[in-house]
C-alpha cells in the first residue's frame, strides 16, 4: 500500500507576504522528499522480497520429492517404460526404466547442476528402443541446466535447451 501525504492546506489569509508562500512552498517540497523516500523505500523493499518469486527456488523445493517422467525432448515414453527421480539431501536417484542411476545435484535459484551420474550396466532388449531411451535421458539429466516447479510439473531443461517433464511419483 503506497500512501501520499498531501501537504497540510494553508490556513486561509492574504498570501501577497513572501514569508508565506516561501513557508508554503518549503512544506510541499518536503512533503515531496518524504513521499519520494517511502515509495522509494516500498519499491526497494519489494524489489529485494521479489528476488526468487519467478524462479524455481533454492534446493529445498526439490529435497524429499520424488517425480516419474513424462517426456524428455518433446518425445514420450517408450509404452511399458517408467524412468523416476528421487531428489533427498543433495541426491539423486532412480529408475532409466532399465537400469538405477545416482549421483548428486545442487541448485542456486532456478539453476541445477546434476554432477557424478552413474548407473547400472544391465542390457534390456524389451520393450526395443529401451536403452536407446535410456542413454538419451541420461544424457539430457547429465546436461541439466535448470529447472522450474509450475503447479504439480516439474521441468528440468538442459543447456539446449531441451526439457524433462516429470509428474509426481505416485508412491
Amino acid at each position: 500500500i503506497i500512501a501520499i501525504i498531501p501537504p497540510r492546506k494553508a490556513a486561509a489569509g492574504n498570501f501577497s507576504n513572501g514569508n508565506h508562500v516561501l513557508n508554503l512552498s518549503k512544506e510541499m517540497e518536503l512533503t515531496m522528499k518524504r513521499s519520494i523516500l517511502i515509495i522509494s523505500a516500498i519499491v526497494i523493499l519489494l524489489s529485494l522480497s521479489g528476488c526468487d518469486m519467478f524462479t524455481g527456488g533454492s534446493g529445498a523445493e526439490l529435497n524429499g520429492t520424488s517425480w516419474t517422467l513424462e517426456s524428455y525432448g518433446g518425445n514420450n515414453l517408450i509404452s511399458g517404460s517408467t524412468m523416476t527421480a528421487i531428489f533427498e539431501d543433495g541426491e539423486i536417484s532412480g529408475s532409466a526404466s532399465c537400469n538405477h542411476y545416482f549421483g548428486s545435484f545442487q541448485t542456486k535459484g532456478n539453476d541445477i547442476t546434476i554432477e557424478g551420474l552413474g548407473w547400472t550396466e544391465m542390457a534390456c532388449m524389451d520393450p526395443e528402443g529401451i536403452m536407446e531411451q535410456e542413454s538419451a535421458i541420461m544424457s539430457m539429466l547429465g546436461k541439466s541446466a535448470s529447472y522450474l516447479i509450475e503447479g504439480s510439473i516439474l521441468k528440468i531443461r538442459n543447456e539446449s535447451g531441451e526439457e524433462l517433464i516429470f509428474v509426481p511419483l505416485d508412491n
